[in-house]
Formats: structure tokens, sequence, C-alpha cells
């Protein structure tokens, strides 16, 4: 059988990435990155040889490692899905940038700064993300996992490199999750949903937290989810919506 990339294949790839409850950003990019291996192949069949010279060959097109490690990522995760599990290469490590990781992070004041001025300025859905996002080792796209249910149990299960990950709500924002399910009257399903019902889209939640560090006085570029999630604190601040209790 011949090892073509195909339209059918690449299909098939979309579905299997479906039924493994990948984000639609990571569809959407894994999909992406396997058309520009398709384009290296050039009406080729893939090989363990080919795949190694599209490693040398994203190389020479001057792509950072991280990006380079991308598009073999998808290129792998599609050969395990086609069953070419023999084709696979191997990623190169990404060497850590100190400095760009410490333009990363945002300080415990602007991190305070955030979160009290969405609560000043009625914007407790926003608050709560945050915080949220801070606390727990969830990922953007995972937050539709956080539900009323997972509320009771105190934790939330998300599936991570195709194993079931469990994620403990700290104490410390339990209440407030609590509190604000409450007050929106959320009775089950997922928490931070739009009027909807739809979870809240990435880029939405990026413009709302860059309105944010405007009016909070917090430095703009800071507004993106990356800067949110990484904080540099000893231990976390966190807010009582006591104006609702």
């Amino acid at each position: 059988m011949s090892k073509n990339i195909t339209k059918k294949r690449i299909s098939d790839f979309t579905i299997s990435l479906q039924i493994q409850h990948r984000s639609v950003n990571t569809i959407t990019s894994y999909t992406t990155n396997i058309q520009k291996l398709e384009f290296f192949l050039n009406g080729e069949e893939l090989s363990k040889e080919r795949m190694l010279a599209y490693k040398c060959w994203l190389s020479k097109q001057g792509f950072k490692q991280r990006t380079i490690n991308a598009y073999l990522a998808a290129a792998n995760q599609f050969c395990d899905v086609m069953g070419w599990k023999e084709m696979k290469v191997v990623l190169d490590p990404v060497e850590q940038d100190v400095e760009e990781e410490t333009k990363k992070q945002i300080s415990s004041s602007n991190y305070k700064k955030l979160v009290y001025t969405a609560l000043q300025n009625d914007k407790e859905r926003l608050a709560m993300m945050i915080q949220v996002l801070c606390h727990m080792d969830l990922r953007f796209c995972e937050l539709e996992k956080l539900t009323v249910e997972s509320l009771e149990e105190g934790a939330v299960w998300t599936v991570r490199k195709h194993r079931d990950k469990r994620i403990e709500i700290p104490a410390s924002i339990l209440d407030d999750l609590h509190t604000y399910v409450a007050h929106e009257q959320i009775l089950s399903g997922i928490i931070f949903r739009t009027s909807k019902g739809s979870p809240v889209d990435r880029s939405n939640f990026r413009k709302d937290i860059k309105k944010l560090c405007v009016l909070a006085g917090v430095e703009e570029e800071l507004g993106s989810i990356q800067h949110v999630k990484n904080v540099v604190l000893d231990e976390y601040p966190y807010y009582k919506l006591k104006k609702w209790e």
C-alpha cells in the first residue's frame, strides 16, 4: 500500500484527533502542519529517509527549534494514526531562553491589580478565570472541563498524552467558584460559559485581558494567556467575592 499523504488520510487524521478530544486549535494546528509535510514531499511517498530529510529541510528554512518540533510532532502523530510508527523521528531538545521566559512572567503586584480591577469593574467571570488559570495546572483549552459537577469532586479530569489526569481544585478558590456558580445560577455543566452556553473563546478572553491591563495600569503586552499563567509569587493571592455573600 502506498504511503502518500492524501486528502482522505488527512481527513482520517483529523477525525482521529477529534476522537482523542483534542482542542479545535490543536486539530487546526496539526492539520496545517501536515500540509507543510505534504508540500515538502511534493507527491512522493513518505518514508523514514524522507522524514529525516524533512527535518533537515525545516532547519534550513530558518525555523526556530520550537517551531521545527511542532511540525515534527504533528508528523509523528500522523504516522502513529496511519500505523507508520517506524517513520517517526526524534525531536531535538529546545534550549530554554531564561531572559525570554522572565519577560513572560508578571509580578505579584500586577497579578493583584488585574484580579482586583476585574472585580471592581464587575468582571467577576474574568477575575475567576485569571485565578483558576494561575492556581490550577489547567490549560485554557481545558477550562471547559471545569464544571459544576467537578466542584463536588474537588478536581477536574482531563486527558493528556492519551492518559487521564486528575487536577485538584485548590481550596483557596473552591469557595469562590461555588459562590460564582450560585450567583450566575449555573446548575450544571461548564462554569466559564457564554450567554449561549458555549465555552469562552480564547481570542475573546485575550481581548478582555488586554482591556483589563489598560484599566489596571499594567503593561498591555502582558495581556496574554501565557503571561497570566506565569506569575511570580511566593503564594497566590485571591479575593473573596464578598459582595455576593
